[in-house]
């Protein structure tokens, strides 16, 4: 599991990770707002796509820093 944590670029994922969070974030507020000004529920599914990919990725962000920990304390443990 080491050589694939070192083979990780935790911080090019990260990064992937918190624009699709941010991007689906600002869609999902704009789909609200057009849902309120009479645009009628065709946005419906679109809003749900939306909360999928904020999930996914805010779920994929707490995994992908909890392994940047721990390759992170693997790496100083053996340094030693």
């Amino acid at each position: 599991m080491r050589r694939l944590l070192e083979r990780i670029n935790f911080p090019k994922v990260v990064t992937i990770l918190s624009i699709t969070f941010v991007v689906a974030l600002g869609a999902c507020g704009l789909t609200f707002l057009a849902s309120n000004q009479g645009a009628g529920g065709y946005l419906m599914p679109l809003g749900l796509i939306e909360l999928a990919a904020m999930g996914l990725s805010g779920i994929g962000l707490v995994v992908t820093l909890v392994l940047w920990i721990v390759a992170a304390l693997l790496g100083q443990t053996n340094s030693k």
